[in-house]
């Protein structure tokens, strides 16, 4: 397999015949943190999900390594995500589970492995998350840090190549959404994932990007691609304007 993970070739993207973004054209390296970045409502979700194929494009075409998934039958599209970890915007954590029953739920679905095995990749993702000793504790006992972390470790509990990643800060204070970044980029180090990042989050994305994504939502399409720094000192104005944000860390 090459460097190419993830490559997204002529996508437009749309409701009925309302254009959301159209000829998005880009490519994920493999271990990169890629950040899909712009203004609320600017299509980054929606993106998110043509790429697990939870919406079908209007033109164009996702491909894993070389693999064709938006023309992929049922079957092949099941088995390129069983290589895909994904952290919704709020976690969607099964609330009348358990932690450990949240994370098992992929293990007993998609492994052959015994129930003392689970237990045991189970108590390794949730130490990996900094949730160790938590495992009998449910989702709404838990604040919304925990809450992210614990649906992270359930994101790599199939141990994914590839993480998606919707809002990771959306609803956290600076200082608790400042860790889940950095845990992000321990994740990426520690198991060679490859991650994709939709914030509009400006510390997230100048913190942990290696390669950011401007979707213009008034101009339907990509405006700028490149390392956050760059683009922030010498993209177009409205990139500039939108990652001078502050970015003081607590």
């Amino acid at each position: 397999m090459g460097d190419d993970v993830i490559s997204v070739r002529g996508l437009t993207m749309g409701f009925g015949d309302r254009v959301v973004m159209r000829d998005l054209d880009f490519t994920v390296h493999r271990g990169e943190v890629f950040v899909v970045m712009g203004a609320s409502g600017c299509g980054k979700t929606t993106l998110l999900r043509h790429l697990l194929g939870l919406q079908e494009p209007t033109a164009g075409e996702v491909r894993y390594d070389d693999e064709s998934f938006t023309s992929a039958p049922r079957d092949a599209r099941e088995r390129i995500l069983r290589r895909v970890g994904v952290l919704f915007q709020g976690s969607a954590l099964w609330t009348s589970m358990t932690l450990a029953e949240n994370v098992a739920l992929p293990l007993e679905q998609f492994t052959p492995l015994p129930a003392s095995s689970i237990r045991a990749v189970v108590r390794l993702k949730l130490s990996l998350v900094g949730l160790g000793g938590f495992e009998d504790y449910y989702p709404w006992e838990l604040s919304g840090g925990m809450q992210k972390r614990a649906g992270l470790a359930r994101a790599i509990s199939l141990d994914p190549e590839i993480l998606l990643i919707d809002e990771p800060s959306a609803s956290l204070d600076p200082p608790t959404a400042r860790r889940l970044d950095a845990l992000i980029l321990q994740l990426r180090d520690a198991l060679g994932t490859t991650a994709v990042v939709v914030t509009h989050d400006i510390a997230t994305i100048l913190g942990i990007g290696t390669r950011a994504l401007f979707l213009d939502g008034e101009a339907q399409r990509v405006i700028a691609e490149g390392a956050p720094a760059e683009l922030r000192s010498s993209g177009p104005a409205s990139v500039r304007a939108f990652l001078g944000g502050s970015v003081a860390r607590p």
